[in-house]
């Protein structure tokens, strides 16, 4: 196993919370993201402000650099992406580089709520990227985690009142396998389940639907992608990603056992609901965001089983 050591700028991590607070933001587009990897940055060291055709980069904080076992020294560098005509944030931008041969691989990190078709290029980068320079891929996921892109919020201090919850339109998948929001769901109704000890689908009964509100709830996303289709990714797949919100707080099943939503990261894998064929399959997480948005009343299931279906994907009662 390789032994990684890590140098972080300490600017970079203040300063990367502020992509998810700025005004005006919109995805990138496929035609974009191709533009925008044929950025040049003729000093990575110095060039912190970069204008190149219709794109600006600001670089944000210092270069994270990677000290791996095998002698070679890795680095990240992370920007803003801003496309010029109406200066819109479009995401954020990565440059990996392997100093001591000159090697480097660059690309946009699209927003969750990016077309399929450009998810899918960037899956793309870091598949071939990684095959190209061993340890971006590996790299990227980290920075990802803990930057304000990749990571989110810490659980409430010990004290604090915490609620487990959805808002209103989250999808729950019932019994017969239509969806209903959580909030339109009633004592009674049947909803689809998981065991994970047995690893089979079952069926539920609501007990109870649970609401707070008169307040506010921020609330995490999870971005997730098939973990099969990320092996096969190409620039024609079609690639659809799953967005899943709850507060910081609420648990879900992964692959290695029961997280809160705060506690997931980058490279996690979550069980999610094929509607076809009614079976599970795994989902690896791409992007977690915090305080994504907020909202003023947020709901929770109380059922005879541990687990119930939210937007697809396993979810804790509580």
């Amino acid at each position: 196993m390789k032994k990684i050591f890590l140098t972080l700028g300490v600017a970079a991590l203040v300063s990367l919370n502020s992509w998810a607070q700025d005004a005006e933001k919109r995805p990138i587009t496929s035609a974009e993201f191709d533009a925008a990897k044929k950025i040049a940055v003729k000093n990575l060291e110095k060039d912190t402000y970069v204008k190149a055709g219709n794109f600006i980069l600001d670089r944000v904080g210092d270069p994270f650099v990677f000290k791996f076992s095998d002698g070679t020294e890795r680095r990240v560098y992370l920007y803003k992406l801003f496309e010029t005509e109406k200066m819109a944030e479009l995401g954020m931008y990565a440059i990996y580089t392997t100093p001591k041969d000159g090697k480097l691989r660059q690309f946009p990190l699209p927003s969750p709520d990016a077309a399929g078709d450009v998810w899918g290029k960037y899956i793309d980068e870091l598949k071939y990227g990684e095959d190209a320079m061993k340890g971006m891929a590996s790299c990227i996921a980290f920075v990802l985690t803990k930057s304000g892109v990749g990571g989110a919020p810490a659980a409430a201090q010990e004290g604090e009142k915490i609620e487990y919850c959805f808002p209103a339109e989250a999808l729950v998948t019932l019994a017969n396998g239509t969806t209903k929001a959580i909030s339109e769901v009633t004592a009674g109704d049947q909803v689809q389940s998981y065991d994970s000890v047995t690893k089979s689908s079952e069926i539920a009964t609501v007990e109870e639907l649970t609401v707070h509100a008169d307040q506010t709830f921020d609330l995490t996303r999870l971005t997730l992608v098939d973990a099969a289709t990320k092996v096969t990714a190409s620039a024609t797949t079609n690639w659809e990603t799953v967005n899943l919100e709850a507060t910081a707080n609420h648990p879900v099943l992964t692959e290695s056992g029961v997280k809160k939503m705060s506690e997931v990261r980058v490279g996690d894998a979550l069980y999610y609901r094929d509607a076809e064929t009614n079976t599970l399959k795994k989902y690896d997480v791409f992007t977690t965001q915090s305080a994504v948005r907020s909202v003023n009343k947020v709901f929770n299931l109380k059922t005879d089983k541990t687990t119930y279906v939210v937007n697809g994907t396993v979810v804790m009662t509580k």
